[in-house]
């Protein structure tokens, strides 16, 4: 029972981690040529890129694993970032 209640929480904390950069990326590229330091803003958008790649892979690793373990083979996309981009998908 534990270990299932914090698998739902590594979950959970990867989807929201991937969406915020997601969201944070998305507004940032968006105003980055506005504003005083327009060499700033970029600066910020590409960490958020960067910690998104960093999330994304985190999230792959974690579903071949279970994907290796359940079914012995492999994901094309992990479910966590599949549901953090239907949570930020533009409409």
């Amino acid at each position: 029972m534990i270990k299932k209640q914090i698998d739902l929480r590594i979950e959970s904390k990867l989807i929201g981690k991937i969406a915020n950069h997601r969201l944070m990326t998305r507004d940032l590229f968006k105003k980055r040529h506005k504003g005083a330091f327009p060499e700033l803003n970029s600066h910020q958008c590409m960490y958020h890129v960067n910690e998104l790649r960093v999330w994304n892979r985190i999230a792959e690793l974690i579903d071949e694993v279970k994907q290796s373990r359940k079914y012995n083979i492999p994901s094309i996309i992990p479910y966590e970032t599949y549901y953090a981009n239907e949570l930020t998908k533009n409409k």
